[in-house]
C-alpha cells in the first residue's frame, strides 16, 4: 500500500490538489460498557485508575486509523484532507470510534517565478453560492509583487464539465465595511474536466495596499463556457450567514464547497453544500454527499453551552456550566475540556481574568482549530 498523506487541514504545503473524491469514514463499535467506564473515569483524571481505559481507547483508535488508511489505499486517491477522529454515542449502549476525512489526489506543486516571489497575498473564501449544478466559486486569491495586482479564482466543478472560461463580477468588502466590485472578470483554465477548477492569474485593478484590508468577497457569475456552449446561472446567489471563524472551520471539516451544517426535520434535509433534499434521498443531488455519512458526523451542539458560559464571570463558574453538559459531550473531547478549565482556574489565580481566553479555547476545540 502506497503512503497516504493525511492532514486535518485543507491542503498540503508544496502539493497541489488535482481532484476531490468522496468523504469516507471507518468506525469501530465499542462494547456496551466501554463508554460507561470511560465516563466513570473522568472523575479520576488525576489518578492512575483511568489509565487502563485510556490505553484501551488509544488502542482502538489506532486500529481504526489503520483500517481507514487501508480503505484509502484501495482507492485511486493518495491523500486525505479534513481528517478527524471522534467517539460517537449512537444510543445509551452503543458507541463507536470514528475516523473520517475527504479523499483527494495530490501531486507536487509547480511554482512559477511569480509564485516564488516575496509578494502580498490574500486568500478569501467566497461568501455566496448558487444552489444548482453550475461551477461554484469557493476561493478567490489576490497577489501582488509591487508592480500590479493579479487575481485567481477556484471553482468546484460538480459536473466535471469541460469549463473553458467563466465571466464573473467579484465584490470585495474591506475592514471599514466599504464595498468595491470588479466587473466582468474573465477567468480561464488550463486544466478542465477536474473537480476543482483553478484559474490562471490575471491582472486586476485593485491597488496592492487594498489587498491587505479586504476581509471578504462574493462572486456573481455572469456566464460560463463549456464544450457544449455558453450558459448563464439565471438565479441570484445565496449569501452565507456564518461567522468567519465558523465558516473556516466548516471548510476544513467538510470541504471547500461547504456552506452550512447538515440538518434534517425528517421531511427534508440540508446538505453541507446548502441544497435542500427530499427526506428519502440517500445522497445530495448537487454534490453527491451521502446523508448517512453526514448523520454519523453530527455531534454535540456546543453553541447553547457556549452562550451560557459567556454569562459567567469566573472560570470556576464556566466549569460548572461544562459539568452540566459533560455527559452529552463526545467522549474524545471531555478530557481536553477539563484540562482547559483546570488550566484556566490556575492562571486566573495569578494573572486575573481568564474568561475570554477559556471560552475561546473551548470554541476552537469544537471548531477543530
Amino acid at each position: 500500500m502506497a503512503n497516504i498523506m493525511i492532514t486535518s487541514g485543507t491542503s498540503f504545503e508544496g502539493y497541489e490538489i488535482t481532484e476531490y473524491g468522496p468523504y469516507k469514514f471507518v468506525q469501530t463499535i465499542l462494547s456496551s460498557n466501554f463508554l460507561k467506564e470511560i465516563g466513570a473515569s473522568i472523575a479520576d483524571i488525576a489518578t492512575d485508575r483511568s489509565s487502563m481505559y485510556h490505553d484501551k481507547l488509544d488502542g482502538t483508535m489506532k486500529e481504526t486509523i489503520k483500517s481507514f488508511e487501508e480503505v484509502v489505499g484501495k482507492t485511486n486517491y493518495n491523500a486525505v484532507v479534513g481528517f478527524k477522529t471522534n467517539i460517537v454515542d449512537y444510543s445509551s449502549n452503543i458507541s463507536a470510534v470514528i475516523v473520517s476525512g475527504t479523499l483527494v489526489s495530490v501531486k507536487k506543486e509547480y511554482k512559477s517565478e511569480f509564485e516564488k516571489s516575496d509578494f502580498v497575498r490574500k486568500e478569501l473564501y467566497v461568501n455566496n453560492y448558487y444552489d444548482k449544478l453550475v461551477p461554484r466559486a469557493v476561493k478567490v486569491i489576490l497577489a501582488s509583487e509591487g508592480n500590479g495586482t493579479k487575481i485567481s479564482a477556484w471553482y468546484n466543478n460538480y459536473n466535471m464539465d469541460d469549463v473553458k472560461a467563466i465571466k464573473a463580477d467579484i465584490q470585495f468588502v474591506n475592514i471599514y465595511g466599504d464595498e468595491i466590485t470588479l466587473t466582468g472578470v474573465d477567468f480561464v483554465f488550463d486544466k478542465t474536466n477536474v473537480s476543482l477548477l483553478k484559474s490562471d492569474y490575471i491582472e486586476c485593478k485593485l491597488p496592492e495596499k487594498y489587498i491587505k484590508i479586504i476581509t471578504s468577497c462574493k462572486v456573481y457569475i455572469q456566464k460560463y463556457v463549456t464544450a457544449r456552449g455558453v450558459y448563464s446561472c439565471g438565479d441570484d446567489p445565496i449569501d452565507v450567514e456564518m461567522s468567519a471563524l465558523k465558516y473556516k472551520a466548516l471548510k476544513v471539516k467538510k470541504g471547500l464547497d461547504a456552506v452550512c451544517n447538515y440538518k434534517s426535520d425528517g421531511l427534508v434535509w440540508t446538505c453541507n453544500c446548502g441544497h435542500v433534499n427530499e427526506g428519502g434521498a440517500e445522497e445530495c443531488v448537487i454534490c453527491g454527499r451521502k446523508q448517512d455519512e453526514m448523520k454519523n458526523s453530527i455531534t454535540f451542539n456546543y453553541e447553547p453551552m457556549l452562550e451560557e458560559m459567556k454569562q459567567k464571570e469566573y472560570v470556576m463558574e464556566i466549569k460548572d456550566v461544562l459539568m452540566k453538559y459533560i455527559k452529552d459531550i463526545d467522549s474524545g473531547l471531555r478530557m481536553q475540556l477539563l484540562e482547559i478549565m483546570e488550566s484556566g482556574i490556575q492562571y486566573e489565580k495569578t494573572r486575573g481574568d481568564m474568561k475570554e481566553t477559556v471560552i475561546e479555547k473551548v470554541e476552537n476545540l469544537f471548531l477543530g482549530l
